[in-house]
């Protein structure tokens, strides 16, 4: 007998069931037959209207576990089903085999999204018990394109089924293994087959609930149950008399059940379950896709609600689950929420829901790409066939399951991108021995311990690396690619990595997660059997294994069951189970995704599949049947609820453009006029539903309401006293205890950082409070260039004055010498410089003419001065020639070192007048108006160091003649090819010629430029043709307070660092130069004019005579 139980959502169909069974008990076996998706909620169900003792009589099974109970008893589980990647792989196969007989697929895609066009087609034609012969039957039938394309499908079609049955491998493998010949339809053809035979459903009562329609080879088992089961009841969506089109799919199938109950020679009894209930949901029920009656009542448990955007609107309906779980009589799995478009949804519920201490179960399922076991197979693939590059290398060795811990990983990293290490420079015998902080890194025990530390992570990676780079290369079939890949895993302990995240994920109640971990060994090792069986002794070059695996992982994802039985359920309205629901909450009622867009039909269009069917070949709902499914989905899920329902949408999406809200929002309104669309409060008064979001309301106004209701509760006292701290927290000061842990008590810095410090205090604080550090490669560049011609300056100097001044030494002597010095660094400082690249050994080179101009300009000038090296590299500070330069200030104390590049010198009369030489890489020119500020002090502060300790280094009163700027960069040379080399040689001058400030004593210029006073090539000065001598130059009483200016400047250095002054406040010529344009530490400071303490300083012009004045008044006024 078939029974089959009609009614509309709500009339208690599938109660009705549930009802039957518990009514049979003993006295048979019952079997309750469901989609797949709802089985777990179906088991459920059944006990809780049954018993705890309903599992001795009946059973919850879908068809996919109906198949396994069968062909246990026939036989046919041993054979294992190939899941979608494996038909994937057979599928790509296939095609391979067959495109030279195809015309209209010819040369068709590789890609997966193809491939599964293919799949899904196929899997269509079988389960609609379409064969290929059919399909070519009807090619040579109908005539043009459509004919064309079905015999290409039927030649694919066979080529697939041909591919399936092909015989089992030969040999042991030490993995699980699965045989061709067995995909999910060929056991639902299986389960057609055995069925019968099995006896399985002799004598039982059969209830089949929760479906729309039966594919062909599920109406074969129908019509088989039919025959010998005892009794078949189903349960269709709507009315038999029912002249919606809504309902026409529920329809439709009726008259195949009753012609599969002819057929079996069974009697059809149709029962119509009428609602017995009334009311508003009830009319929205009868309503929604039927005439727009208007409700009569004032007062409606439906809500329309408008949200500014997803974030809000997602918001908005944890504040109702609170609120419905507040009230009490309802419980968390009494709520629903669903949405058309979850995917855009999900991670925001995780989000809020979280925040708002809401339990969530999403029914959904999780990309496996995502997951960091299947990036650590993709990125060691790609690390081995695309030259180990760095996004490919710590794609894998980033997932935490490659044996490096975070530390270590970033170790590795930061070597990596400094030294741009790429390609075999992995995979090398040699260690690495570049400097970890990169070029001109100082050498100590710590930094040679911590290079030993990389190449020993080095090594740890590579091992098995470079076993699974060999592996691959020398195997020749897919099967010796899978056991290298294989051992590779193993060589990680990729399962006991795996455990262990499971049970720390289950440990921190991430519960979910750790479910969809538990599963993705057995995947994993799925996929590698299921290579090799199909492909095995296949020849196989790296690329094509790399990419046919690939290819095939993007077919797997999880899914998971609920952990918890009393949970908000959330889930898309097409894997809904339908079941009634005490309130239900719809998110995402936009006209852009509700109803779906209608989907591509695939690969057969609508005018094939009408063709077909024209034929008598029918396959799936597709066109206006599938869009009667989609209205039925959204009929469905409305009319779930039995005590509320609320719609919402947002206006705006996350980019800002606008939203409208979906057709079913207007209907509302129709069906029932008293209701009316609620907007989002200005206040956002929902978050104050949940403790977190109302702790942080109450946060942006601590003297409102909400923040003395939290201070008088009591038990919020932590919460409070933290967000009391956070606001009051300027980014303008440290306390004396930071301080010292920073900086120590006796803070120590070098004469260069002082530069760094007036610039910025925050910049200063970041570098060398925190000792923050930018991730960037290691360049030769402005800076590295600026050390190497230091070297090539000092050591080229010193040797010229050994041999009596540059007086003595010839040009190419000269050149010679420079020669050997960058040799000498090359070995020194530049280690393995065979094996960098090209082009930087190309760049290296280049530099030799820089030196050369550079150098010859040198001697060019200590020719023609009386002023001669007397010291280079001279330092002052802890374990330096002259003493530090001591700062005190009430409770710090501030000590200045530093190193002078060169030392020049002229004695004259007992006194010995010295100038201090700067090599500058970069442009750098010396600016009074940055002394002002206290930016150009380091040079200065070496000069009067000078003065006041150099006697007792060189032996005599020592008088301060000046600094010096000398260009040390790799432009010098960048002028047109066509240049003549007078012109050449001007432009080299130009570029050369020093800035500084000098002793305006004439004396003492013409001593370092003979022709100073007449036509000075070198030394910043200008002779007008009075004969006068302007430029940068000072008397030695502007000197001298230019020193006790200096000093000043250096104590209020040091009260701000005793003081903890951290403050954004850069400085700047105007807001278009300002440092922070390329600052490396903008996203930490998020530097706003004018907050708190943040604000511009400007580098005012200012003329030297001005300068001097104001200097001279400041002193004068004691300031």
């Amino acid at each position: 007998m078939l029974t089959i139980w009609m009614g509309r959502s709500k009339t208690g169909k599938t109660d009705a069931v549930l009802s039957q069974i518990g009514a049979l008990g003993d006295s048979g076996k019952q079997i309750l037959l469901v989609p797949e998706h709802v089985s777990h909620l179906a088991e459920i169900d059944l006990c809780r209207a049954c018993g705890p003792t309903v599992s001795r009589h009946a059973e919850v099974l879908s068809f996919r576990r109906l198949e396994e109970r069968v062909l246990s008893l026939t036989g046919g589980l041993t054979q294992v089903t190939l899941d979608a990647g494996g038909k994937l792989l057979t599928m790509q196969k296939a095609l391979g085999e067959v495109a030279s007989s195809l015309t209209v697929y010819r040369r068709p895609s590789q890609k997966a999204a193809f491939l599964q066009q293919l799949l899904d087609l196929t899997d269509e034609l079988r389960s609609y018990e379409v064969t290929p012969a059919m399909l070519y039957e009807q090619s040579e039938q109908i005539p043009g394109a459509t004919g064309e394309k079905l015999r290409d499908l039927s030649l694919l079609y066979g080529a697939y089924e041909a591919r399936l049955r092909r015989p089992g491998l030969d040999g042991a493998y030490e993995m699980r293994l699965y045989r061709p010949g067995f995909d999910a339809r060929d056991r639902m053809s299986k389960l057609c087959d055995h069925l019968e035979e099995s006896g399985y459903a002799v004598g039982k009562d059969i209830f089949l609930d929760g479906f729309t329609y039966f594919n062909a080879q599920e109406r074969r088992v129908l019509s088989i149950l039919l025959r010998q089961a005892r009794s078949v009841t189903v349960t269709l969506l709507g009315e038999p008399d029912s002249r919606e089109e809504l309902f026409d799919i529920s329809l439709k199938t009726l008259e195949q059940l009753r012609r599969l109950a002819r057929e079996a020679g069974c009697g059809v009894e149709v029962h119509t379950l009428r609602a017995q209930d009334v009311g508003p949901l009830r009319h929205l029920e009868q309503h929604l896709f039927g005439p727009p009656e208007p409700y009569a009542g004032e007062q409606v448990p439906i809500h329309v609600l408008e949200a500014e955007n997803l974030y809000s609107e997602v918001e908005q309906a944890a504040a109702r689950i609170l609120h419905l779980t507040g009230e009490g009589g309802c419980r968390y799995r009494d709520i629903m929420v669903s949405a058309r478009n979850m995917a855009d949804y999900e991670g925001t519920i995780e989000t809020v829901f979280e925040r708002y201490g809401i339990p969530v179960y999403l029914s959904r399922r999780s990309d496996i790409l995502e997951k960091p076991a299947l990036a650590l197979l993709g990125g060691v693939l790609a690390s081995i066939g695309g030259g180990y590059e760095y996004e490919d290398m710590f794609q894998w060795l980033k997932t935490g399951l490659a044996g490096l811990s975070s530390e270590e990983c970033d170790l590795l990293e930061n070597y990596v991108i400094r030294w741009q290490i790429h390609g075999n420079m992995w995979l090398r015998d040699t260690d690495w021995t570049d400097h970890p902080a990169g070029y001109g890194g100082i050498w100590d025990e710590t930094q040679h311990a911590r290079l030993e530390e990389i190449n020993t992570l080095r090594r740890r990676v590579c091992a098995p690396l470079r076993q699974l780079a060999e592996g691959l290369k020398a195997g020749e079939t897919a099967k010796e690619k899978v056991e290298s890949l294989y051992i590779f895993l193993e060589s990680l302990s990729l399962q006991q990595s795996l455990e262990q995240q499971m049970e720390q994920q289950a440990a921190d109640g991430r519960l979910q997660d750790a479910e969809e971990t538990a599963q993705l060994w057995e995947i994993l090792c799925g996929v590698l059997d299921q290579f090799v069986e199909i492909l095995g002794d296949e020849p196989m070059d790296l690329d094509e294994f790399t990419r046919l695996l690939r290819q095939i992982l993007t077919q797997y994802s999880i899914g998971t069951i609920p952990v918890s039985l009393d949970q908000v359920s959330v889930s898309e309205i097409t894997r809904n189970d339908r079941h009634t629901v005490r309130h239900l909450i719809f998110l995402g009622a936009n006209d852009h995704v509700l109803p779906a867009v209608g989907q591509s039909s695939g690969i057969l269009n609508e005018d094939d599949r009408e063709e077909l069917a024209r034929a008598g070949i029918r396959l799936a709902p597709s066109g206006m049947e599938q869009m009667g499914i989609e209205l039925q989905c959204i009929y469905a899920s409305l009319t779930q609820p039995t005590e509320g329902l609320w719609l919402s949408y947002p206006v705006s999406d996350v980019a800002g453009s606008v939203l409208r809200p979906a057709f079913i929002v207007e209907r509302l309104l129709t069906l029932f006029p008293a209701l009316q669309v609620r907007q989002e409060s200005v206040d956002k008064e929902y978050r104050l539903t949940a403790m977190q979001p109302a702790l942080e309301e109450a946060g942006q106004d601590r003297q409102g309401a909400l923040w003395q209701y939290f201070a008088q509760r009591g038990d919020c006292t932590a919460q409070l006293s933290a967000m009391e701290r956070a606001a009051a927290l300027r980014r303008g000061r440290l306390s004396p205890a930071a301080v010292q842990a920073l900086y120590g008590k006796r803070v120590s810095m070098s004469a260069s950082r002082l530069e760094r410090m007036r610039s910025c205090h925050f910049a200063y604080f970041m570098e060398y409070g925190l000792r923050a550090k930018k991730r960037e490669p290691a360049a030769f560049d402005a800076p590295q260039i600026g050390t190497f011609l230091h070297y090539l300056l000092e050591n080229v100097t010193r040797d010229t004055m050994a041999l009596g001044g540059f007086a003595q030494v010839e040009q190419e002597e000269l050149r010679a010498m420079v020669r050997r010095y960058m040799d000498r660094y090359v070995t020194e400082e530049l280690h393995d410089f065979q094996n960098r690249t090209t082009r930087f050994r190309y760049l290296f080179s280049r530099l030799r003419n820089t030196a050369y101009a550079i150098v010859e300009q040198v001697a060019d000038e200590l020719r023609h001065s009386d002023f001669v090296p007397l010291a280079f590299e001279l330092s002052f500070g802890d374990h330096g020639t002259l003493p530090a330069v001591e700062i005190s200030e009430s409770g710090s104390q501030l000590r200045l070192g530093g190193k002078v590049d060169r030392v020049d010198g002229w004695l004259k009369d007992g006194k010995l007048y010295l100038r201090v030489v700067d090599y500058k890489s970069g442009r750098k020119a010396f600016d009074l108006a940055a002394v002002r500020m206290g930016l150009d002090i380091q040079m200065l502060l070496y000069l009067f160091t000078l003065q006041k300790e150099g006697k007792a280094h060189f032996g005599h009163e020592v008088e301060p003649a000046g600094v010096l700027y000398l260009p040390a960069r790799d432009e010098i040379l960048a002028a047109e090819r066509s240049i003549s080399p007078e012109k050449l040689a001007q432009e080299t001058a130009k570029q050369l010629r020093r800035s500084g400030l000098l002793l305006s004593d004439p004396e003492v210029l013409q001593a370092m430029e003979h022709e100073s006073l007449t036509e000075p090539k070198f030394l910043p000065l200008r002779v007008g043709r009075d004969g006068s001598i302007a430029g940068s130059i000072a008397s030695t009483a502007q000197l001298g307070k230019l020193g006790r200016y200096v000093e000043k400047l250096l104590h209020q250095i040091a009260r701000e660092i005793r003081d903890g002054n951290i403050d954004a406040d850069p400085c700047c010529k105007s807001e278009e130069d300002s440092f922070c344009q390329y600052c490396d530490w903008a996203e930490a400071c998020h530097f706003q004019d004018g907050r708190d303490s943040d604000h511009l300083n400007y580098i005012l012009p200012i003329k030297p005579e001005e300068f001097w004045a104001r200097l001279e008044d400041e002193q004068e006024g004691g300031l």
